[in-house]
């Protein structure tokens, strides 16, 4: 699988999905724009695609802002996350896919991360 990030409400339209993506392309990572209407499709689908599948949307639908991380080196993430931190980009709500959460729709995905975020900013 090539190195992918699939972004969720971070499109060409706000100032931070537009400074994410400038940092993806200089850095030559395949970038796909997921929407409501591939929440319930699996993320190991998502990342082993270059097309957004479509797949029934779950009744409710994150408003968060989210990154899913595929397939990339550690120098990769570090790197990345490196640049993001030196241009200013903050997304808080971000997971790497692996062999436990590709089963998982990307609703579930997001709901979880954003649910162990808040649990771990409420318990400090």
């Amino acid at each position: 699988m090539r190195a992918k990030v699939l972004l969720y409400h971070l499109g060409d339209e706000t100032e931070k999905g537009k400074a994410l993506r400038a940092i993806l392309r200089e850095m030559k990572l395949l970038t796909l724009t997921v929407g409501a209407q591939q929440l319930g499709e699996t993320v190991g689908r998502l990342a082993s695609t270059n097309a957004a599948a479509s797949a029934a949307p779950p009744e409710s639908v994150p408003e968060t802002e989210f990154m899913l991380l595929c397939a990339l080196g550690d120098k990769q993430l570090d790197r990345l996350l490196a640049n993001m931190r030196r241009a200013g980009v903050s997304v808080p709500y971000k997971a790497v896919l692996t062999g436990q959460n590709k089963a998982w729709t990307l609703c579930q995905l997001i709901t979880e991360v954003t649910r162990e975020h808040e649990f771990l900013k409420n318990s400090q």
